[in-house]
């Protein structure tokens, strides 16, 4: 049932509903606020990120049909934290009527990369070399081989849809190892994307934000360092000169359009010897993006809010040199307590965000954003603070400059 509409100064609040309550939806419930939006999660559980902020509550599951009408019954427009949806689900809500921003068809592109794949290599975007496994067991391990024998390499394989954050994804040293994979998700029926594995200078991410009405802004492209398949720093600009900003951001926008997004829509890339590869694509607010909530004059959270509402973009431009962000994980320890809590305060530069998670070891627990003149000082203080949260470090990040 319908939540009674409310006002604030005698101006209705808009209503913006959200799929999903994780991080993602909580920092866009914070933007909201600051805009007298209101908005409504739909929550798998009361100990989701996104609760405790939201204006009201949706308790159930992303892909029940029932609790997404309800969802959609409070809202003037949904909008989505995740990608794990079902898009006859989706589907059924615009066909009932209700506004869904991005649309169904626009989330196919995230939700399926073997549609992705195929839809961004007819329109003349750069993948890595790829082939779909559709078709019967034999036949899929047959051709997986002739396509490893032809790159001489091993393919990564990749399960087309469910897979985030490094799941879903198998990158094996030996052709038995990916055939294993191939077969395993064949046999559950999942189609399978094999695709070249690259060998890149930099990996790098580009937001672009498109309004209902289709205007775009794009935010300057950042480096991100991945470590087991999930993101643990992101550097703007980092490593990427400008004019490789320009042609990610370029590129991204391209992307948003061919597919009709509405919204967030961040392309991850890879630089490479012969240019920019699209590796994959979200159509929502990222984790590449949170540095925006400091270092950016409008942060990709209100920007998405603008953008699902069909209001006036706001401006992109840094509020500094050099942003550096460091995702915050659970540590050996699983515990977060007040002590590490000041001890990451200590650092005046660092802005913390939690999201309200409980602790465990190797969950994303929140993220350090820095802003500065020298890039590699900003990314040791993010890393500093990081740390004192109980942040496993890795080697490959930029603790370690």
């Amino acid at each position: 049932m319908a939540v009674p509409e409310r006002t604030e100064g005698g101006r209705r609040l808009p209503r913006v509903g959200f799929v999903g309550a994780g991080q993602l939806a909580r920092m866009c419930c914070e933007a909201a606020s600051a805009l007298g939006i209101d908005t409504i999660v739909l929550a798998s559980s009361p100990d989701d990120a996104a609760v405790s902020v939201a204006s009201e509550v949706v308790l159930g599951s992303p892909t029940d049909p029932t609790a997404l009408h309800e969802l959609a019954a409070r809202s003037d427009v949904v909008t989505f934290d995740h990608e794990l949806v079902d898009l006859d689900a989706v589907r059924a809500l615009e066909s009932a009527g209700r506004c869904v921003h991005p649309s169904s068809a626009a989330l196919e592109a995230a939700v399926d990369k073997a549609l992705q794949r195929r839809r961004f290599a007819a329109a003349g975007l750069a993948v890595p070399e790829f082939i779909i496994l559709d078709s019967d067991r034999d036949s899929d391990l047959a051709a997986l081989r002739a396509f490893a024998e032809r790159l001489d390499r091993v393919p990564v394989v990749k399960a087309a849809r469910g897979g985030y954050d490094g799941r879903g994804v198998v990158i094996a040293s030996r052709l038995d190892q990916a055939a294993g994979a191939v077969a395993a998700w064949r046999e559950s029926g999942a189609v399978v994307v094999a695709e070249a594995p690259i060998e890149f200078l930099t990996e790098l991410a580009a937001l672009v934000v498109r309004r209902a009405g289709g205007d775009t802004v794009a935010y300057r492209a950042v480096q991100t360092t991945q470590v087991d398949g999930v993101c643990r720093e992101v550097l703007v600009p980092g490593g990427l000169s400008e004019a490789t900003s320009k042609e990610a951001g370029a590129l991204a926008a391209r992307a948003a359009e061919l597919v009709g997004a509405v919204g967030v829509m961040a392309v991850e890339l890879f630089e490479t010897d012969t240019g920019l590869l699209v590796n994959e694509v979200a159509l929502r607010p990222h984790n590449s993006g949170h540095w925006t909530i400091e270092g950016a004059t409008t942060s990709q959270f209100e920007n998405h809010l603008r953008a699902v509402l069909d209001l006036p973009l706001g401006a992109t431009a840094l509020t500094a040199r050099a942003v550096a962000t460091v995702n915050v994980f659970g540590g050996a320890s699983g515990i977060l307590d007040d002590a590490s809590l000041a001890l990451a305060l200590s650092e005046p530069r660092a802005r913390l965000h939690l999201y309200g998670k409980a602790p465990r070891p190797g969950r994303k627990l929140g993220h350090v954003t820095v802003l500065g003149d020298d890039a590699d000082e900003a990314a040791r203080v993010a890393w500093r603070a990081a740390a004192a949260l109980g942040t496993p470090v890795p080697a490959a990040a930029g603790a370690t400059r």
